[in-house]
């Protein structure tokens, strides 16, 4: 009955290259996640944080951390993240290499003044140092 719809049929093979230029693109973003998860794990290290935690939530990866000694340094391990993904969008760029964009679509998003963004931490730690240092334990998002 469907036989005109043979694995030569114009309509399949687009529809097999989407799925694959999907599952391509969601591979890329997982490697770029880990990659901006890195970032703040580097960071944390670098202002003397003790890594509790690396997961993944109904929100995306995550990293439970203690909190670092200054509300700067907290911004500095929430910025940590978006700052990777731009650094490896740009290599990618000046390489040539394919899914540049992906990189740094995750870093521009997570620079959006959106709740639970790495801006928005970021602005929370450095506005009240007080609340904002003792939230650096968990992202909000796991409550």
């Amino acid at each position: 009955m469907l036989s005109f719809l043979s694995a030569d049929h114009p309509a399949i093979h687009a529809t097999r290259s989407l799925a694959t230029q999907f599952t391509v693109d969601m591979l890329w973003g997982g490697f770029h996640m880990v990659i901006h998860e890195f970032g703040h794990i580097l960071a944390a290290w670098m202002v003397g944080c003790q890594i509790k935690q690396v997961g993944i939530s109904r929100l995306g990866p995550y990293v439970r951390r203690t909190s670092a000694k200054t509300p700067l340094g907290n911004a500095f391990v929430a910025l940590a993240g978006p700052g990777m993904n731009i650094l490896t969008a740009a290599v990618f760029f000046v390489f040539r290499l394919p899914y540049a964009w992906i990189p740094m679509f995750i870093g521009v998003i997570n620079l959006l003044p959106v709740p639970n963004s790495d801006l928005s931490k970021s602005i929370e730690y450095l506005r009240t140092p007080g609340s904002a240092t003792a939230k650096a334990e968990a992202p909000s998002y796991l409550d």
